[in-house]
């Protein structure tokens, strides 16, 4: 019985003009990772590259996204692929305008060896924008929310039937 009264509910409350929420699906957004491969170190001992990969993972895309990649103080840096920087005490910083949904960059650190017994280590943090975009189940706006009056009268809040 009680399941039979709580759907008779909903038709009763829509009668009244109270309706139970409508659920919107989640926004889109971006979902930005960084992965590295494994660290490759010149046969010589000269030094140590990194490879990396910047991902959307997210269904939106990100803008003015800035990767800054530090490696550990007992290694120096001595190139790294374009748009990236070296910065100061060991940060490499790397600007992209935007990652659309599913697309990917990808660069280089190259270090020299840490000292023996010393650490060899890079990570990363990501920042970025949300890309504007109009959120989804949002029609265009009734008269009324438009700021737009009923003629001859005032401005209520409620659509009239």
């Amino acid at each position: 019985m009680r399941g039979y009264i709580a759907l008779a509910a909903i038709p009763a409350l829509a009668a009244t003009g109270i309706v139970p929420p409508a659920y919107a699906a989640p926004s889109p957004a971006a979902d930005l990772r960084m992965e590295y491969g494994h660290p490759q170190i010149a046969t010589d001992n000269s030094g140590v590259t990194w490879h990396w990969v910047l991902t959307n993972k997210g269904t939106a895309g990100a803008e003015t996204v800035v990767a800054t990649h530090r490696v550990s103080a007992d290694q120096k840096i001595v190139g790294v692929s374009q748009p990236c920087a070296a910065g100061q005490a060991g940060d490499i910083v790397c600007r992209f305008d935007s990652i659309k949904p599913g697309e990917s960059r990808s660069g280089w650190i190259r270090t020299t060896v840490a000292a023996a017994g010393g650490t060899l280590r890079v990570n990363a943090q990501v920042t970025w924008h949300q890309a504007p975009g109009i959120l989804p189940g949002i029609g265009a706006p009734s008269p009324v929310d438009a700021g737009v009056a009923a003629p001859g009268g005032p401005m209520t809040g409620t659509d009239a039937r």
